[in-house]
């Protein structure tokens, strides 16, 4: 179910396996990427949400601001009870390059976010970690 959209955004909520999914295309302007992630800590507050599954394959490169600005929601997003977030890696070299910056930046937290060449790779291992 589409729970968000935006010009180069698209949020669903894959209410069976309590999941959101966010699929990002093209350049997504700062006031849009900001919107994407309000929206989606917002909804994992005011809804279960146990892992976010991200799929960055199609996006352009964010500024350097942007990706701080994600990895500071991460911290709230697993206080609300997230378990897992996959991320599945771009093809554009530049978008490889920010979502580095985002990783060195969350690595410190230890979360349970990981990295992907592909959607079904994510889904694996998102369902390994929700399941132990």
């Amino acid at each position: 179910m589409i729970i968000y959209q935006s010009q180069n955004v698209i949020i669903k909520y894959n209410g069976p396996d309590k999941q959101v999914i966010q699929n990002w295309y093209n350049f997504v302007s700062s006031v849009e990427f900001r919107e994407a992630i309000d929206f989606t800590v917002s909804y994992v507050k005011n809804n279960t949400v146990i892992s976010i599954l991200s799929d960055t394959l199609k996006q352009m490169a964010v500024k350097p601001e942007d990706s701080e600005y994600a990895a500071s929601a991460m911290t709230p997003l697993f206080q609300e009870g997230l378990k897992a977030m996959a991320f599945v890696i771009p093809e554009d070299i530049f978008t490889k390059i920010s979502l580095k910056k985002f990783a060195d930046l969350e690595q410190k937290n230890q979360h349970k976010v990981e990295y992907f060449h592909n959607v079904e790779e994510a889904k694996h291992w998102v369902k390994s970690v929700i399941d132990s």
